[in-house]
Order: structure tokens, then C-alpha cells, then sequence
């Protein structure tokens, strides 16, 4: 009997070196590895955190051939991580909408891609992703129209860096672009991945900062009005049912009616947009995000050509963090003051609503005052249910919300 290599160098020649790689061929370019090879393309490391989770999803989506990935997060209480991630990449065809999460399937039999991270096309990124998440599902996918993922993290399963609110800087030195500080967050990955790969745009933020973000964009590029708008539902479905190559973001361009677009986010990214919010979006009342790039948080002095003393950057950053800057005379008077160009007035743009640890705001003795009153309406009203507030009262600052505690005894 012929030995492995002499096979091997028979179907060499045949041109089929990939026949002994795959277990099954599931079509359209889809396979399922033989344990060996996705062995052999093992990563250099597997998921242990929610930047981990992130950095497969953005690989994926590079290899896929996107241009634009949105990536929409929210934080519920400090115990779950909400993200929507949106690419307008190939897309995946429906019938491997659930197949893709299985482990060693994969697109990438021919042109495993290695990177920093390692190998990526072993068809286990995904399938780890599942295993460490309560819930990731494709909410939308469909060939040439990219693909809208929606996971549920249960943070304390799979962590994440505490602080999610610092980007690094990004300064230039004798020509060469450095990332100074920050810690190693989902920013910082985002960041990292983005000078990486500078021909995507990544654009992160809260879920309506992303479907502002998603019209903004078409808008800039001059094809927003080129849509017809839909108040119908019914026949904003049938129009994509006959135009099936519309990519995913330019979906919420697709109506100027509040109802409408509502249930855009909610049937194709599965996002929970209040219906005060969606009118403010279609308003146009606040602004949409900046993709995350070089030109938006490169922190240089132009004029000078000198780089910023970063513990002066640092300062200067956490006064745009405590400060809701849209005026553009305020941007520009904290900016002067740290000798930082206007540009740096972005990096606000890229502060999530929910994590700018509102709660810090508030000095102890502040919360002391509320508690005091909350004490007060406690006797009064408990006076008729023989309730008094107790001795052991604290409180706890955290993120965007102040947890008050008051242990109640009988009078």
C-alpha cells in the first residue's frame, strides 16, 4: 500500500492537495475541516474575554472583503454585554446561518489568512464565540449584502477590562504612528485592529449612534436621497425581497418614518431603540460617529510639529469626557488650553452615552444630602407601616448609575 506522502503527492499533482483537508464539502465554498488541519491552523490564543470575542468578529469581517463594520454595544448593569455587529462584506448565505457555528466549518479551505492574532480560517472562532456566549445569532445575512450579528455576554463568564471609556492616544514620531497608553479594552482593540487593517472603517459606539452612523454615511457619500423612502413596512420588505444586493447598513436609509425604522433595527440587528430616540435620529439630533482612523485620534500638533506630553493628553482627554462638547467654540477653548488640534474633539464623538461614569460626577457629600432626604421620606411614610430606616446605609458609584443601600427596621 502506498504510503500517506505518496498520496498526497498524487493528488498534488491532480491539483486536489485539499481533499484529505475536508471532512465534508457543505457547497457554495463552505466546508468542514478534518480535525488535523484545524488543528494545524490553531490560534495563537481562544477566548477569555469580550476583546477576544471582538477581534474574531473583525477578522472575520476583513476576510469577508469589508469596507465598513459597525459595531453597536450596550452594558446591562455591569453583568451583561450586548454587542450588534454589522459588516457589508460578502455575507453568508441563509442556509449556513446556524452551520457556521459549528465546529471546523469554514470558507477559508484556500486562503487561510495569518495575522498577528495567529491563523484565522480553522472554523473554530465562531464555534468558541457560541460556546462562551448566553446567545449569539445572525440577524441578517445574505450573499453580497454583508451580515448583522447580535451577541449576549454574560460578563461574568467571559470578562472584560472594567474601564471601557479611555481610547489610547495615537501620536506620530519621526514618521512612524505609536499607540501611547490606555488600557486593553474593546477601544484599544478597535484602535489596534484599525491601523492594522486602515482600508476598513470601524465605527463603534451606542446602538443609535450606529444606525445614525449607517444614514450619515450614504449621506456623505451623496447617495442617501438615490433610496426611495418606505412608511409601509410591507412594502419596504418587498422592495428588498426585489432588490436582494442592498447591503445591511444602508437598510435604516430606507425610511424617514420613525415606526418604519423602528422596526428596521428591531427586525434586522435585533436593537431596542426607544421610539423618542429613532425620531431624534431621523432628526438629526445628535451627532453621528466618526469611524475609528488615525486622522480622527492622532493627538500631534500640526503647527509645531511637536508630540503632546502625554500626561497633558490624558488631562485633556478626561475634560472632554466630563463635558457634553457639540458647542464648537467650548471643543475648541479645552482644546487651546491643552495645546491639542481640533481634531481631538472626535475622540468625545467616540465616548459611549453608557459608560461616561456619569456617576462620578457627584461628590460623597452630595449623595450624603439625597440620602438624607430619602431617609426623611422613609420615616414619614413608614410611620404607618411601624418602618424606620436603620444604621447601615451605604451607597456605591458605579459607571452611570448610584446604588443606594438603607436597611429598614420596625419603630
Amino acid at each position: 500500500m502506498q504510503n500517506n506522502s505518496d498520496i498526497k503527492k498524487f493528488l498534488s499533482e491532480l491539483g486536489l492537495n485539499n481533499v484529505l483537508n475536508v471532512e465534508q464539502d457543505l457547497g457554495d465554498g463552505y466546508v468542514k475541516l478534518r480535525i488535523s488541519e484545524a488543528e494545524r491552523r490553531q490560534a495563537l490564543q481562544d477566548i477569555k474575554s469580550v476583546e477576544d470575542i471582538l477581534v474574531e468578529l473583525l477578522r472575520n469581517s476583513r476576510d469577508a472583503g469589508a469596507k465598513n463594520i459597525f459595531i453597536g454595544t450596550k452594558k446591562i448593569e455591569d453583568k451583561k454585554r450586548y454587542i450588534y455587529f454589522v459588516d457589508d462584506g460578502y455575507g453568508i448565505p441563509p442556509k449556513f446561518h446556524d452551520l457556521i457555528f459549528e465546529a471546523r466549518v469554514t470558507s477559508k479551505l484556500e486562503n487561510t489568512v495569518k495575522d498577528i492574532y495567529g491563523f484565522h480560517g480553522r472554523g473554530m472562532a465562531l464555534f468558541s464565540i457560541k460556546l462562551n456566549t448566553d446567545d449569539i445569532k445572525i440577524t441578517f445575512s445574505e450573499e453580497g449584502q454583508g451580515t448583522s450579528i447580535f451577541l449576549n455576554i454574560d460578563l461574568e463568564k467571559v470578562p472584560e477590562k472594567k474601564d471601557q471609556s479611555i481610547f489610547p492616544q495615537i501620536v506620530e514620531l519621526d514618521g512612524d504612528i505609536n499607540i501611547i497608553g490606555g488600557v486593553n479594552n474593546i477601544p484599544k482593540t478597535l484602535v489596534e485592529f484599525s491601523l492594522q487593517n486602515p482600508g476598513i472603517n470601524i465605527y463603534y459606539g451606542t446602538p443609535s449612534q450606529i444606525i445614525m452612523s449607517m444614514r450619515n454615511l450614504l449621506k456623505n457619500l451623496n447617495i442617501f436621497n438615490n433610496f426611495p423612502k418606505f412608511d409601509d413596512w410591507e412594502h419596504l420588505v418587498n422592495y428588498l425581497n426585489d432588490n436582494n444586493k442592498i447591503k445591511v447598513n444602508f437598510f435604516p436609509c430606507l425610511t424617514e418614518n420613525y415606526l418604519t425604522l423602528n422596526k428596521i433595527t428591531e427586525f434586522f440587528f435585533n436593537m431596542e431603540i426607544s421610539e423618542r430616540t429613532i425620531q431624534r435620529i431621523i432628526y438629526e439630533e445628535f451627532k453621528p460617529i466618526d469611524p475609528i482612523n488615525i486622522s480622527n485620534l492622532i493627538h500631534v500638533n500640526k503647527a509645531e510639529n511637536k508630540i503632546l506630553n502625554e500626561k497633558k493628553a490624558d488631562e485633556a482627554v478626561q475634560d472632554l469626557y466630563k463635558h457634553e462638547i457639540y458647542n464648537e467654540n467650548e471643543a475648541e477653548n479645552i482644546s487651546n488650553k491643552y495645546s491639542i488640534n481640533k481634531n481631538n474633539k472626535r475622540t468625545k464623538d467616540l465616548v459611549l452615552y453608557d459608560e461616561q461614569k456619569l456617576a462620578l460626577r457627584f461628590k460623597d457629600d452630595e449623595i450624603s444630602d439625597i440620602i438624607k432626604e430619602i431617609n426623611a421620606k422613609i420615616k414619614n411614610i413608614g410611620s404607618k407601616y411601624l418602618v424606620e430606616p436603620g444604621s447601615n446605609i451605604d451607597f456605591k458609584k458605579d459607571n452611570n448609575t448610584i446604588r443606594i443601600n438603607i436597611e429598614l427596621k420596625e419603630a
